[in-house]
C-alpha cells in the first residue's frame, strides 16, 4: 500500500480517494483560500518505466484536454505540477459518487433521472467536442454523481486527444474501456467523435437496465445490432421504454456514419420524444407484508437483491453481483431468482445450504428446485466427454487452459472453472478467450494484470 504524504505542492494531503491503473488520487486542501480539492498523481512506479515517457505525456495530454474544456458538467483542472519530481494534476473535489458505484449500489434509477444524466453528459461532451476533444473512455466510473444537486460531472480525460493533432489520424492503437468502446476503436482504427456518441448511447443501455418498476409506457426489446463486438455486453433481454428504442439503435451503430453525427442531433432527438416520454407513470405498490412462502408473482426489490448478492459472495467470490445483475433480468419472481443463483454454486450440498440460509434470513420458505448442473446461464455444456475438445476452437492446449482457470480462481473464486468451460466455447480465439475472461474480474488493476500475464502465452 502506498504511503500518503503530508503535503504534494503547496496542497495539504488529507486522505487517499482512489486507485486506478495509472495513478492515485487524493483529497487534498488549499489551505491558502480553504477549498477541497482534488489531487490525481501518476503511479511512482511507472515513473521507473520503460515507458515513462508514454505515461507521462498520457498524464499531461490529461491535464491540457480537460483544462481546455470549462463546462459546469465537466471536472475543472485547477493546476499542473511537480513535486519532487512527482506530476500531478490537482482538480475540483466532486461531493459524490460514480454512476458506476450507483449503478453497483443495486439502487434503481428512474427514467428521469437517466435522461438527466444523459442530457448532462451530451452537453459536456458536446463543449469538449467543440473545444476539439475526444475524451475516449467514456464510461459510468468516469461519470460523478454529485450529492447536492444530482449534476453530473464528466471525469478523468486521460487517453483524450485533440481533432488538430497529426496523431488523431494515427492507427492501430486501442486505448479505452472495452465494454463502452465504439467498433472503429476496439479494432484500433481512425477514431473522432463519434466513438463518444456510442459510448454515451453504451452508458444510457445500463441506465436504463436499472429502471424501478414496470412503465406504463409500452416496451419493447432491443434488437440485437449487428457488427458489434463481443465485448459490449449489451443486456437485449432487458425492456426498455419504446420510444427510446430508435435512438439506442441509431446511437449503438456499428459504423460512424449511421451514428449521431454530433452531441447536438443526438439531444435534439432526445427532446422530440419527451412529450411520448412524459406519459410514463411508474407503478408503485406498496411493500406486502411478509409472507411465509415465495410466489411466482413475489416482487423482487431492490433490497432482496443486495442481501442475495451478499450472501452468494460467501459462496462463489466477488463474480456475485455479476450473476444477480444477469439472472434478475430473466426471472420476474423472488423464488425463481433464489433458485437460478443457487445453480451457480458448484457443489450441491452448498447449494441446499444457501437455500436454507436465505429461508432462514428473510423468513420465507422456497420450494427447492436443486438438480445436477446440465445447463446454466452461463452455457456450459460441456461434460467429461467433450472436455477434451474445449481448447479446440480457440487453439490451447488442456494443460494450458488447466493452469489460467487455477489462476482464475484467484481473481473470482469458485466459479472460476465454470466461465473457463464457457468462455472455450464462446470465444473465436486466443485473445478473445483471455479478455472475456478478464471482464469477469471486479477490478481494472487485476484485470490488466491476467491479460498480461496470459496473453504472452
Amino acid at each position: 500500500m502506498e504511503e500518503i504524504p503530508e503535503t504534494i505542492g503547496k496542497y495539504k494531503i488529507n486522505r487517499l480517494l482512489g486507485e486506478g491503473a495509472m495513478g492515485l488520487v487524493y483529497e487534498g486542501m488549499d489551505t491558502a483560500i480553504d477549498r477541497r480539492v482534488a489531487i490525481k498523481t501518476l503511479h511512482p512506479h511507472l515513473l521507473n518505466n520503460r515507458d515513462k515517457e508514454e505515461f507521462l505525456q498520457r498524464f499531461q495530454r490529461e491535464a491540457k484536454s480537460a483544462a481546455r474544456c470549462t463546462h459546469p458538467n465537466i471536472v475543472m483542472v485547477l493546476e499542473y505540477g511537480e513535486d519532487n519530481d512527482l506530476p500531478f494534476i490537482a482538480m475540483e473535489f466532486v461531493d459524490g459518487m460514480s454512476l458506476q458505484e450507483l449503478i453497483q449500489s443495486g439502487k434503481k434509477i428512474s427514467l428521469n433521472n437517466s435522461l438527466m444524466i444523459i442530457s448532462q453528459l451530451l452537453k459536456a461532451i458536446h463543449a469538449a467536442h467543440q473545444l476539439g476533444v475526444i475524451h475516449r473512455d467514456i464510461k459510468t466510473a468516469n461519470v460523478m454523481v454529485c450529492n447536492n444537486n444530482s449534476s453530473i460531472k464528466l471525469a478523468d480525460f486521460g487517453i483524450a486527444r485533440f481533432t488538430d493533432t497529426a496523431s488523431m489520424t494515427l492507427t492501430g492503437a486501442v486505448v479505452g474501456t472495452p465494454r463502452y468502446m465504439a467498433p472503429e476503436q476496439m479494432f484500433g482504427l481512425k477514431v473522432d467523435h463519434r466513438a463518444d456518441l456510442f459510448s454515451i448511447t453504451m452508458v444510457f443501455v445500463e441506465l436504463l437496465s436499472m429502471l424501478p418498476d414496470q412503465l406504463s409506457v409500452s416496451t419493447s426489446r432491443l434488437p440485437v445490432q449487428e457488427g458489434l463486438p463481443q465485448n459490449n455486453k449489451i443486456n437485449y433481454s432487458c425492456p426498455y421504454p419504446e420510444p427510446l428504442i430508435p435512438i439506442l439503435k441509431k446511437g449503438l451503430a456499428s459504423k460512424p456514419a449511421e451514428r449521431f453525427q454530433s452531441a447536438k442531433e443526438y439531444a435534439s432527438a432526445l427532446q422530440q420524444v419527451l412529450p411520448a416520454l412524459k406519459q410514463i407513470k411508474t407503478s408503485r405498490q406498496s411493500a406486502a407484508q411478509a409472507s411465509p412462502d415465495f410466489h411466482e408473482n413475489d416482487q423482487i426489490l431492490a433490497q432482496d437483491l443486495d442481501s442475495l448478492t451478499t450472501m452468494l459472495a460467501e459462496y462463489i467470490g466477488p463474480v456475485a453481483r455479476n450473476v444477480l445483475k444477469e439472472q434478475s433480468t430473466h426471472h420476474a419472481s423472488l423464488g425463481t431468482l433464489v433458485n437460478a443463483v443457487a445453480e451457480e454454486i458448484p457443489q450441491s450440498d452448498l447449494r441446499k445450504k444457501f437455500i436454507d440460509s436465505w429461508a432462514q434470513q428473510s423468513g420465507t420458505r422456497i420450494e427447492q428446485k436443486l438438480h445436477s448442473q446440465t445447463s446454466n446461464s452461463l452455457g456450459s455444456q460441456n461434460s467429461h466427454n467433450s472436455i477434451s475438445l474445449r481448447g479446440s476452437s480457440i487453439r490451447l492446449d488442456e494443460n494450458t487452459i488447466q493452469k489460467i482457470s487455477k489462476d482464475f480462481i484467484s481473481y473470482i473464486g469458485p466459479l472460476a472453472s465454470r466461465l473457463v468451460d464457457y468462455y472455450c466455447e464462446k470465444s473465436a480465439d486466443k485473445s478473445e478467450f483471455i479478455h472475456n475472461l478478464a471482464d469477469e474480474i471486479p477490478d481494472q488493476r487485476s484485470r490488466d494484470e491476467f491479460i498480461k500475464k496470459w496473453s504472452m502465452v
